[in-house]
């Protein structure tokens, strides 16, 4: 089929779409109600047809969603996952478009931790201030941090280990990145390539926006997992998602667009990342100290009870 027949076809196609009347003629004319008449196209036939114009369509908008991706050699396992995701969001079918949205954010993720200089940086930033500095009078820079107790990992890693009582941020800030829980990667990859690690205060909102939704992604996925029990919180999210799936669809798109977004003007900053961490002494999270009362001052009366008890 030559190029100028391609294009009569798409144009029809997209007629077809969105004109109903249009495609009642059309198939009229072509006598579809009759597939026995000798020469005519059958039905089945002109639903193939159709099938391929649409997905080459979503192929062509896959490969222009990743141009200059900057990870060439995952490039078109990402676009076959685009093209699917899209066909099951045309289907309907939620918990498969939401697998195939999520395998690319995790492909993306998995093959950036194991990348050495991203680890580097990782490292020997922990446990720096999360935010640098920024006003109208001064211009965000890697070099110029916020003088605060709120670091890296305190962002990345949130809340506490209910076994140890130590903070996430403490406990996972002594591993690589390789080894982190996917959503830790995802959003120390949102940290250190989304922000360039030069993330504002102003920020944080945006910053949790964006992770919970890569947080909701990743519990609609599971939802193709048989036999498991889910938690309350899972539940709930779950519960809470699938009533709105039409505005997820979309929702989650426009998470998948801002993430690969971010890598796309990320990474080329890696090596101007990297030379920062390298030209710092390596901060790591402080071991947090227990919490002591003040001194209790005790009269004469309660020092006698004490001493013979």
């Amino acid at each position: 089929m030559d190029d100028k027949l391609k294009s009569t076809l798409d144009k029809i196609v997209r007629l077809t779409q969105q004109n109903a009347e249009f495609y009642k003629s059309l198939r009229d004319a072509l006598k579809l109600s009759n597939p026995a008449d000798n020469g005519i196209i059958s039905d089945e036939r002109l639903n193939q047809i159709y099938e391929y114009c649409i997905e080459k369509i979503l192929r062509k908008q896959a490969e222009e969603f990743y141009k200059d991706f900057p990870i060439t050699s995952i490039v078109q396992t990402l676009v076959e996952d685009f093209v699917r995701m899209e066909s099951f969001r045309r289907k309907d079918a939620f918990g498969d478009f939401c697998v195939s949205l999520y395998q690319q954010i995790e492909n993306i993720t998995n093959k950036l931790c194991e990348s050495r200089q991203l680890n580097n940086i990782a490292e020997k930033m922990w446990g720096c201030s999360a935010y640098v500095v920024s006003n109208k009078d001064v211009e965000p820079r890697i070099d110029n941090r916020m003088d605060s107790t709120f670091t890296i990992a305190s962002l990345v890693f949130p809340g506490q280990n209910k076994k140890t009582g130590l903070p996430y941020s403490f406990e996972k800030s002594q591993s690589s990145l390789q080894v982190q829980y996917a959503s830790d990667k995802i959003r120390a990859i949102i940290y250190f390539l989304g922000y360039k690690a030069t993330m504002r205060n102003v920020d944080y909102e945006n910053y949790i926006e964006i992770t919970s939704l890569m947080s909701d992604i990743y519990q609609c996925r599971n939802m193709n997992h048989r036999g498991n029990t889910l938690t309350q919180w899972e539940s709930d999210t779950i519960n809470r998602i699938i009533p709105m799936k039409s505005y997820y669809y979309f929702k989650f798109t426009g998470a998948l667009a801002q993430f690969v977004n971010g890598i796309k003007n990320g990474v080329p900053a890696i090596p101007s990342i990297e030379a920062y961490s390298q030209s710092i002494e390596k901060v790591k999270e402080k071991m947090p100290m227990p919490k002591t009362l003040g001194k209790i001052e005790l009269s004469e009366k309660d020092l006698k009870k004490k001493r013979f008890k």
